[in-house]
């Protein structure tokens, strides 16, 4: 019989006490502080008008455009919701249209930026109307002014000036100067009138 190979002593490894263990998560890295943007202010905000019918002479018939915009200087962004307007009749005698505040859909205005808030033509059917158009004539001087209205406060965006001939013009309705100039009686035709009597 064939001699048997010594046996091999069993050993097991024990960890000894106070062994290393797996090494531990490190720690997040704490995020940085967030940092909160100050609000706009009306001191941040400024508007401005133009028109290509300032300084001009336009007929009843013909439409009054306006294009007005909204300056943010904070770090902010701020959100228009309209644009008032408020006629007067500068000559003329002319009856001026009613305020108005134009609605727009709510525009956010970004930071350090300048934004069109309204692009348009300011009345339906022309720009003027007459009580009686057979007895309807001469000119009034009109301004348009207008005011941003944003969520924080309303915004001056100044005015302009034109000059309405009335000629040819369709009548006045019973709510027209909510809508445009209304001449209720052009000076000539007074005249005339007391002339003939």
């Amino acid at each position: 019989m064939g001699r048997l190979a010594p046996a091999l002593p069993l050993v097991v490894a024990v960890a000894a006490c106070g062994g290393s263990n797996p090494a531990a998560a490190p720690s997040p890295t704490p995020l940085p502080p967030t940092t909160t943007l100050a609000p706009a202010t009306l001191a941040d905000l400024s508007a401005a008008v133009t028109s290509p019918d300032q300084n001009h002479q336009l007929n009843c018939r013909d439409d009054v455009h306006a294009r007005v915009t909204l300056t943010n200087r904070a770090a902010s962004g701020i959100v228009a919701t309209g644009v008032r307007k408020s006629s007067n009749s500068l000559s003329g005698g002319c009856v001026s249209a009613d305020d108005f505040t134009y609605r727009i859909l709510p525009q956010l205005v970004a930071p350090n930026s300048t934004s069109v808030v309204m692009d348009r033509v300011l009345y339906d059917g022309g720009s003027g109307c007459c009580t009686n158009p057979k007895q309807c004539g001469g000119t009034c001087d009109i301004e348009e002014v207008f005011t941003v209205v944003t969520e924080i406060g309303s915004v001056p965006a100044g005015q302009f000036v034109y000059t309405l001939e009335f000629s040819g013009c369709d009548a006045c309705g019973a709510s027209a100067t909510s809508r445009r100039s209304c001449r209720s009686f052009s000076q000539a035709a007074a005249a005339a009138s007391m002339s003939s009597r």
